[in-house]
């Protein structure tokens, strides 16, 4: 009985995230309000990327960030790493605040503590390139090799993998 609770329960949002990975943007996001208002985190975390983007709802970085936040909170490395791409990418959040890049590093860094690959690669990459962070060619390779063993594309290529 507990199983097929278990199984009843995941299967909302399973069929949001298969309609969001299939492009089905506004069905997606009807199911994914639902379930991130009632608390889901990966619903909160895929919800702030169609805001991100504007897909099957009105594009909003701030709504973006809001739900992120919220995923983040609960222990969610791809919101946080995704919160970090905000502060990167973002047209008007990175302009909210004094230094974006230092932000980013943040959120970077506490997603790639739960090895989210591409948050070390990106952390990898900023200290690189010395932007939010000390530049330090050691501890960019240190992350960027972290990724490549957790098998970011990105990284292993820039590797020579």
């Amino acid at each position: 009985m507990v199983l097929l609770t278990g199984i009843a329960n995941a299967a909302p949002i399973d069929d949001a995230v298969r309609l969001y990975e299939t492009g089905q943007y506004e069905a997606a996001a009807k199911q994914l309000i639902t379930l991130a208002e009632g608390g889901n985190p990966v619903a909160q975390e895929k919800l702030s990327v169609l805001y991100f983007y504007g897909r099957g709802v009105p594009e909003d970085e701030e709504r973006a960030l809001q739900w992120a936040r919220r995923s983040a909170e609960q222990g969610n490395g791809d919101a946080m790493y995704f919160i970090g791409n905000m502060y990167v990418f973002g047209d008007k959040l990175p302009k909210s605040i004094a230094d974006p890049d230092q932000e980013a590093a943040k959120w970077y860094f506490e997603a790639a503590r739960r090895s989210v690959p591409e948050a070390e690669y990106g952390l990898g990459l900023l200290f690189l390139a010395g932007k939010g962070v000390v530049q330090d060619q050691e501890e960019a390779m240190r992350w960027i090799r972290l990724a490549a063993d957790h098998g970011h594309a990105g990284a292993r290529s820039f590797l020579g993998k």
